[in-house]
């Protein structure tokens, strides 16, 4: 998966600025709204979804929906960190600070200039991670509605990404490499979870924890512990 990712990510960047004009051209005006309200559900929505699940399986006792919080949080904070590390390291240039020019890169810039985080795309990543993990649960726990659940989670998931690119935000190839990071990581997550021996094996999903919510003196805590 990993391979097959960074290859049709590689290919696609060599078609990034067209694939870009053509993203604008076949929305249109009319996309301006809908793609706002993607690109806002990718960014405060994965996170905020996992803790309204945990907390409201907490509060109901039910174990299932309070495990499904727990892994969406999981997948999105560690998709996210990786997303952010990628982000800093390849410094590459967003559409809207070099339009036109998808090879523009300077290493190390993008964690400290936004203008130069643009692969992978993070919203993509924690939308892919989302739906990754709520298609395992949901699929396992209502087998018949698979192919429902699936449609509606990765074709959310989708929109996401094109309205990063619509927006000038990030390149199609930042699209597919967030994409496929969302996805691993939501895999490893819910296998990691099960108690499963993963296909994916990302190294240091072993030594995580369980992630918890709860009262603090200040509040609300989040705490998530390594061992």
């Amino acid at each position: 998966m990993i391979l097959g990712a960074a290859g049709v990510a590689g290919a696609l960047a060599a078609f990034d600025a067209r694939l870009s004009a053509d993203a604008r051209r076949m929305g249109g005006d009319d996309m301006s709204a809908p793609s706002a309200v993607g690109s806002f559900v990718g960014g405060p929505g994965p996170l905020a979804l996992g803790a309204l699940l945990y907390g409201v399986g907490h509060v109901r006792d039910n174990g299932f929906v309070t495990q499904t919080g727990r892994e969406v949080m999981r997948a999105v904070i560690v998709s996210g960190a990786m997303t952010a590390v990628l982000k800093g390291t390849v410094g590459r240039a967003r559409p809207f600070a070099a339009p036109g020019d998808p090879d523009e890169f300077s290493p190390g810039h993008g964690f400290t200039n936004a203008s130069f985080a643009s692969f992978p795309s993070g919203h993509t990543s924690a939308a892919f991670a989302t739906a990754t993990v709520l298609s395992r649960e949901l699929s396992l726990s209502h087998p018949g509605s698979r192919w429902w659940i699936n449609s509606l989670l990765f074709g959310g998931a989708t929109f996401v990404g094109f309205s990063r690119v619509y927006q000038r935000q990030h390149w199609p190839s930042d699209v597919v490499a967030g994409a496929a990071l969302g996805t691993i990581t939501g895999y490893e997550v819910v296998a990691h979870a099960r108690g499963d021996r993963s296909r994916i094996g990302l190294p240091f999903m072993s030594h995580l924890s369980h992630l918890s919510v709860g009262p603090s003196p200040n509040g609300t805590a989040l705490q998530w512990s390594l061992h």
